[in-house]
């Protein structure tokens, strides 16, 4: 079709869709919000100005444009005409897709395009619901040709084969068997139904939240107060919060033993309006029928969402904020184009560790009373006395919240006919009488106030990755004591089974919301939860041995349920913690196929060395989010801020700053022809800087808006040093802070500098116009100049020295360029190695590499090696070992896959397994994490979901059900390399 033709068919369809908004009664109603109108413009034209076309929405009118007015809210920007056309036939979440194809782009504000999305799901949502089914019987058609599984069962968990203890750790006191091997999920049908009902049960959209939030505001104001005075930013938050606590429906699960609820559905989807919520806007009719972790969004839901929530916060918003205070700047644009870089900041800010030992420890009371203390040493009005106002009103919107909870809980002692389920809810009410409002003296409220403060700050801030710390340290005091009290064995070992109980419900707990992700987030954070991360194990603040009895306990609920979230992190000493503790900590690995990821202390603490802090903080560090480390308590640290593509900057550097897939001359020109090797990296390093400069730059400017539009007063009444200054955590009020960065393709790029040094330079084999012209037709027209790229060139993870150097090169780069700059709250930015699911999402946006990677194809997982470097473990063990873990500082992921052989028995297995972490800590590596899953169980799981809904595997920090992830995540871990550990 010509492009005449296309702008015919362009403008006809959009006065269609014009006529029937116009028209007719029902589809004018979505036109009106609450509060009048919605008034907005949205531009489309391909990418040479050769067609182009715009709508209208205006005073409850509609309008076809002929021409795409630059001025519109809107602007849709297509590489080809045609693919306009292609627009007309998809779902509004197929719309959306386009993007991360980069066959579109958008200029202006996101919220207009899902909102149009979402109008053109009103007009054509027939059409678009039949192809939707076609598309999904193609896709599932798909799946199972790519599975040709090979006959076998591949890898099953243990057929109730248990080790045993041998020994038992210092601090273990009350526990003779710490493995706790008798104990299996079946003894416990309270969690064995709830693990179902995760595992089966459909998410919906919870509007509650954002329906309670948003007409306080109406009432009370935004930017002004009801009288029209500017708010202070901590105070508004403060009292909308308190609200919102006050106001929500405090509820019970059925049979759970700790009350309080994040959402107000079985398993609730959280939406956050003033971040990311506007994304599903699209989606409110087709959320349901996607095809990757769909979610119900019931009619109701769908109805406040669209005609009062969305529109008040169309600009209120983070990257709305920045667009508008900076105008539209490079860095933001950069950003959603998803190729080079993600900044997290534009969702939230949650990376970090509350303070919990001083909630248990003090209460909300005592808490309270610090705050009112500390306000004595500032002047009335001041910035400080605000913020601790704030602090202190969000503390008593959580002890309201509680309140609620008890009289819910007493309500259903008089309602239960189950005399042992009254019991449990006359405990319930007892525990929220009391927690968190004053200091805990039993596990049951320990755990009780926990969970409720969890809800609460979630309330307040995005869950994405606020994580709960070292609950095993922070509960064993409770669990000691309430063992001391208890006289007889039988006493003692029925009240373990009641521990293993009560924490497997705050497990499960913590699985009752999920992050709200649109359906394009399943290609960029693919089949990820809210990453809430547990830390177990470790040296104590003095650098005593950790492990307790609650280490174990928490080891066997994660063994048992075998769930993706909490994500369970534990660190290991090797001068200090048993081989005991870490046998068991690799026979769960075993079991559950994935968790935990387990950490060197030792590495970590050498990793923090340059920051100078305290040896009594760092030893008393957390794992955030996927693995980032945070001083507990006292940090913050926004570990996973900033998520950049190490691989862009390579392409920019081979072809003099221009970005391929984006075709956008964006970086500083480097040269088309460069002398040597040395000419090269430094181009690579000024590429590099220039994307880190702009992430750095756009988190900076999102840190600015958290300041205006969501400061946190509650979180920042549980991070210490914020009550001493009288300062919100995001204005930099924590004690220490710094911003965490996720470097994302490092073998790929190591790789690739080693065949242009090893092929161009060294070698000369080949010019760099020949290797750069390989890239550009993906080695189609030179297949002699792959298979040398794949086979003659030593890569990361191969054990050459060549290669580890030039990784150490690159890590050390990074890490000082990004060290030397500060974030908005004055602290220094972390280099990391870890991906989420973005090696897959990045990989799809970028071209073939001189590595010999084709295009599209995903990048290797954190920092693990190609499955071509080596057969050897040993070799990808001695080069991750090997680099310094000062470079390091926001830690990593190591991803292996590893299978039992045929003859291995279960304690075999394990004492292999432990041998491996063993070596690769004693050779000094950091971090490490095991699938333990053959490749023909995972191809078996994608050609027969159905059978594999439980299927756990580990991403790159994160773990999720191999059912949920897209088609390219799913290959990617069947392709991982697969080490046997037999012989």
């Amino acid at each position: 079709m010509t492009p005449r033709q296309t702008q015919l068919v362009l403008y006809a369809s959009l006065k269609m869709m014009a006529l029937q908004f116009n028209t007719r009664r029902k589809l004018k109603s979505y036109l009106r919000s609450e509060a009048g109108w919605i008034n907005f413009s949205v531009g489309l034209r391909s990418e040479d100005g050769s067609v182009q076309a715009g709508i209208v929405f205006r005073d409850g009118k509609v309008r076809a444009l002929k021409d795409a007015d630059p001025g519109v809210d809107t602007m849709m920007i297509f590489v080809r005409p045609e693919i306009m056309l292609e627009m007309l036939r998809l779902t509004p979440n197929e719309i959306v897709n386009l993007l991360l194809q980069n066959k579109i782009r958008v200029k202006g504000n996101f919220a207009y395009l899902n909102l149009f999305n979402f109008y053109i799901s009103l007009v054509t949502g027939a059409i678009h619901r039949l192809l939707e089914k076609r598309r999904q019987a193609g896709e599932n058609t798909l799946r199972r040709q790519a599975a040709k599984p090979k006959s076998g069962n591949g890898v099953g968990r243990p057929d109730g084969e248990q080790l045993r203890a041998a020994t038992r750790d210092p601090g273990v006191r009350f526990l003779d068997e710490p493995y706790l091997a008798e104990l299996r999920l079946n003894d416990f049908p309270r969690l064995q139904a709830f693990v179902h009902t995760h595992l089966h049960h459909r998410p919906e959209v919870c509007h509650e939240r954002p329906l309670l939030l948003t007409r306080w505001h109406r009432e009370h104001g935004f930017e002004t107060d009801a009288e029209g005075r500017p708010w202070v930013p901590e105070l508004r938050q403060a009292h909308a919060l308190a609200h919102l606590l006050r106001h929500r429906k405090p509820r019970v699960r059925e049979n759970d033993l700790l009350a309080g609820t994040t959402t107000s559905k079985e398993i609730g989807v959280v939406l956050y309006p003033d971040a990311h919520g506007a994304l599903i806007w699209g989606e409110l009719h087709s959320a349901a029928a996607r095809e990757l972790n769909p979610y119900d969004i019931s009619p109701e839901t769908a109805h406040v969402l669209h005609h009062e929530v969305f529109p008040y916060w169309v600009h209120r918003n983070f990257r709305e904020w920045v667009r508008e205070k900076y105008d539209n700047p490079l860095a933001l644009q950069l950003d959603e184009r998803f190729a080079v870089y993600f900044i997290w900041k534009s969702v939230g800010i949650s990376h970090t560790i509350p303070d919990f030992p001083a909630l248990l420890q003090k209460g909300a009371c005592g808490i309270r009373q610090e705050i009112e203390t500390q306000k004595a040493d500032f002047a009335e009005e001041s910035p400080e006395r605000n913020a601790l106002d704030a602090m202190a009103i969000s503390l008593d919107g959580l002890v309201a919240y509680a309140a609620n909870l008890a009289d819910e809980a007493k309500r259903l002692t008089g309602a239960e006919d189950e005399p042992v389920r009254r019991e449990e809810c006359a405990a319930m009410a007892a525990a929220c009488r009391r927690v968190p409002e004053h200091p805990a003296r039993t596990l049951q409220e320990a755990v009780q106030a926990i969970w409720i403060a969890w809800i609460a700050l979630h309330m307040e801030n995005t869950n994405t990755g606020l994580s709960l710390g070292r609950l095993d340290t922070w509960l064993q005091p409770y669990f000691a004591a309430d063992m001391a009290r208890l006289a007889t064995t039988a006493e003692k070992e029925a009240y373990v089974r009641r521990a293993v109980e009560l924490v497997g419900c705050l497990f499960l707990r913590c699985t009752d919301h999920l992050p709200l992700i649109p359906d394009i987030g399943n290609y960029l954070f693919g089949g990820s939860s809210s990453d809430q991360a547990i830390t177990l194990g470790g040296v104590t603040k003095q650098g005593e041995d950790a492990v307790c009895d609650m280490t174990y306990i928490m080891l066997k609920v994660t063994e048992m349920l075998a769930i993706r979230d909490p994500n369970v992190n534990a660190r290991f000493h090797p001068e200090v913690n048993s081989d005991t503790y870490l046998r068991r900590l690799l026979e769960v690995n075993l079991n559950t196929r994935a968790t935990p990821s387990i950490h060197n202390d030792q590495a970590m603490f050498r990793a923090l060395e340059d920051f100078h802090y305290p040896i009594a903080a760092v030893r008393d560090w957390s794992a955030t989010g996927c693995v980032e480390p945070t001083l507990s308590g006292q940090h913050m640290g926004h570990t996973g801020a900033v998520m950049i593509n190490m691989v862009a900057a390579l392409e920019m550097a081979l072809f003099d700053g221009r970005h391929p897939l984006m075709r956008w001359q964006v970086g500083p020109r480097t040269g088309e022809n460069l002398a040597d090797f040395e000419e090269f990296f430094e181009a690579y390093c000024r590429q590099f800087a220039f994307l880190a400069d702009h992430a750095t730059e756009l988190n900076h400017m999102l840190g600015e808006a958290h300041a205006d539009i969501r400061p946190t007063p509650l979180l920042s009444s549980f991070v210490q040093g914020c009550i001493e200054q009288g300062k919100d955590a995001v204005n930099g009020g924590a004690r220490y802070n710094s911003t965490g960065t996720a470097l994302i393709g490092l073998a790929d790029v190591v790789d690739s500098l080693m065949a242009v040094k090893t092929l161009v330079f060294d070698q000369r084999r080949v010019s760099f116009q020949d290797m750069k012209a390989a890239v550009r037709d993906n080695f189609a027209s030179n297949p002699e100049l792959h298979a040398r790229v794949r086979n003659r060139v030593p890569l990361f993870g191969s054990g050459s020295s060549e290669a580890l150097a030039l990784a150490g090169r690159v890590t050390e780069f990074a890490r000082r360029h990004l060290g030397a700059k500060r974030n908005f709250r004055g602290g220094p930015y972390t280099a990391g190695f870890w991906s989420m699911s973005n090696h897959v999402a990045f990989g799809t946006l970028t071209g073939a590499l001189p590595s010999g990677r084709l295009a599209g194809k995903p990048f290797t997982p954190g920092l693990t090696p190609q499955p071509a470097a080596s057969n050897n473990i040993l070799d990808n063990l001695r080069d991750v070992a090997g680099l310094d873990p000062r470079n390091l500082n926001n830690n990593v992921a190591f991803n292996v896959k590893v299978v039992p052989g045929i003859n291995d028995s279960h304690e075999d297995f394990v004492e292999r397994m432990t041998a491996v972490v063993k070596a690769y800590f004693q050779m000094g590596g950091m971090q490490m994490q095991m699938n333990v899953v053959d490749s023909n169980t995972l191809r078996l799981a994608l050609a027969h979901p159905e059978q594999y809904p439980s299927l756990m595997v580990r991403i790159s920090g994160y773990n999720a059900y191999f059912t949920t992830l897209n088609r390219d995540m799913q290959m990617e871990l069947i392709e991982r390399a697969e080490y046997s550990l037999s012989g």
